[in-house]
């Protein structure tokens, strides 16, 4: 028993509640999106891409991937779903005089950078 109890205490000490690429900040628990200061408002599917895409930071995650994953259905290629919601994201974290952390990688897919 003391030792599934380490396990767990282990576990929960490897759980974290936040995510961070660069200055851009995801609170886990209370659904809030900061960058640098400014608290950016996000709806749910945002949220969800977001986090998505700050889990994988820095790897090129393809069109498909994004929908299955964020939207949980088979990817429909004539659909601009990804495209609308990445414009919208966009234009909520991307702040004037901030570096840009979302990059289309053409042909491919998009991806979280920190730096360029």
């Amino acid at each position: 028993i003391e030792i599934l109890i380490q396990r767990k205490g282990n576990n929960a000490e490897k759980l974290c509640s936040t995510l961070q690429v660069a200055d851009l900040k995801m609170d886990l628990l209370s659904h809030k999106v900061f960058r640098g200061l400014t608290e950016i408002r996000l709806q749910p599917k945002e949220f969800k891409l977001l986090r998505y895409l700050m889990e994988h930071n820095g790897q090129v995650l393809s069109r498909s991937l994004l929908f299955e994953a964020v939207w949980d259905y088979l990817f429909d290629p004539q659909t601009n779903v990804i495209n609308v919601h990445m414009a919208r994201l966009r234009k909520k974290v991307e702040l004037d005089g901030l570096p840009p952390l979302l990059e289309t990688v053409r042909g491919i897919g998009y991806r979280m950078v920190e730096q360029r």
